[in-house]
């Protein structure tokens, strides 16, 4: 353990944060989370509960750089760039298109895969480590494809799933009929058997955040609006009440999700981070339960039975953090539905809009700051946050306590930020109490 750090703040309480917060606390640190909102109620809230252990596969892919205007420009496509927010998306469409070339997917493929397949090896071990209750459901996850032509477009990303060892089967009619029987008519489906999902993900994440608090977690709720540094350390963390929360002998962990470039910022980070919005509905009284998270192609969206009640999520739309709600694209995933799912009664449904923290390259971003030594990064996990929780947590603690990591972390490291011009802070009132150590 390093010797100058026994206290770590952690700034957001998503699944991510939460992990990081937890497998600290299990190895004697103090721990103090901050976030304005409730634990997992931000985009760990609203995603479609999937634990992906094959997800090798980035968002952007080679036929992107050819077919990148009718993805991005088509509104109410499954990808969707807002026009009047296209200048600002402008840096981060720049650096997601060279993603998307052959050698590059393979690369951050393999990255993926290399974390991607911890998934829930790490999930039982932080269960088993802190007592608690195992609820993940695994029954596996089905993909359908409706047209021969959308299952030929499948599969360069079928393929690529392969070389990374993936466990796969593909299904004819029939066969998805017999395994997810509610289905409508489909031309082929893929199915995931070693994938896992989760009845409600903000469940598990208040779970998380009860044990947390019941290992002695301080919960600031407040938001952290900048980092001031001083000396190469991290010394201060300026909250939106006025507050100044000094951080004497601890580390800070940015793990803000869609919030966290300017923080990332503050500690010397360069992060291309913008905000893909995702989307939910909740059908109340569906009339079909389906058995596990099912992928409907053309809509881009899971379905997936959560307590009673089927959620619709999905669906990419670069629009940042400030416009508007474009709910259009929520209902379009329940008419979709009906078609996939000839039983499905919608008479009654609940929608949501929330943040996913989205990087260009697919990686996410983690490990210690270049520039500020007590600082670290975990944020940038687009779709996969639910899905990498638990080995982000990991590796996280394993930078800070001095250990060798699981796998090879130079893919997910920080960036240098070209031009550092670090800020202090100078409290001008004393700290709140319990704010320092």
């Amino acid at each position: 353990m390093n010797a100058a750090v026994n206290r770590v703040v952690v700034i957001g309480t998503g699944i991510v944060g939460l992990n990081v917060g937890l497998r600290l606390l299990r190895e004697g640190m103090r721990v103090e989370f901050i976030d304005p909102r409730p634990p997992g109620s931000g985009a760990s809230y609203g995603n479609a509960g999937v634990i992906a252990v094959e997800a090798a596969v980035p968002s952007g892919m080679p036929s992107m750089l050819f077919g990148a205007p009718g993805f991005l420009f088509r509104q109410q496509g499954p990808i969707a760039v807002k026009p009047a927010y296209f200048l600002q998306a402008l840096p981060w469409l720049v650096r997601f298109l060279p993603a998307c070339r052959p050698h590059r997917v393979e690369q951050i493929s393999a990255a993926l895969h290399s974390m991607t397949r911890f998934a829930l090896e790490e999930y039982e071990r932080l269960f088993a480590d802190l007592g608690l209750k195992d609820d993940i459901r695994r029954t596996g996850a089905l993909m359908l494809y409706y047209t021969p032509a959308s299952f030929q477009g499948a599969q360069a990303a079928i393929q690529l799933r392969r070389r990374r060892g993936a466990n796969i089967e593909i299904l004819g009619e029939k066969e998805v009929q017999d395994l997810e029987p509610a289905s409508g008519p489909v031309c082929r489906g893929i199915y995931f058997p070693d994938y896992a999902s989760l009845d409600s993900p903000q469940r598990l994440c208040q779970r998380l955040a009860d044990r947390a608090s019941a290992l002695g977690a301080v919960f600031h709720e407040a938001e952290a609006r900048s980092i001031g540094v001083a000396g190469g350390r991290s010394v201060s963390i300026l909250c939106g009440d006025g507050r100044d929360l000094q951080l004497k002998g601890a580390a800070v962990i940015i793990a803000a999700g869609a919030h966290s470039r300017g923080l990332a910022a503050d500690v010397g980070c360069d992060i291309p981070l913008d905000t893909e919005r995702g989307y939910h509905v909740e059908i109340a009284n569906p009339n079909i339960t389906l058995g596990r998270p099912v992928l409907v192609s053309d809509g881009a969206f899971f379905a997936s039975t959560m307590q009673g009640r089927l959620r619709l999520a999905g669906t990419v739309e670069i629009a940042g953090l400030k416009r508007e709600p474009d709910w259009r694209r929520a209902d379009a995933m329940v008419e979709r539905a009906k078609t996939a799912f000839p039983g499905l009664r919608a008479t009654e449904w609940t929608r949501w809009m929330g943040f996913r923290p989205s990087v260009p390259h697919s990686l996410p971003v983690i490990g210690a700051s270049p520039l500020v030594s007590n600082a670290y990064v975990a944020c940038g996990h687009g779709h996969l946050g639910m899905t990498l929780g638990a080995v982000t947590g990991t590796l996280i603690a394993d930078a800070i306590l001095g250990r060798d990591p699981m796998l090879d972390q130079s893919p997910f490291a920080p960036r240098r930020l070209r031009s550092f011009n670090p800020r202090i802070h100078r409290p001008a009132h004393p700290p709140t109490e319990g704010a320092q150590a």
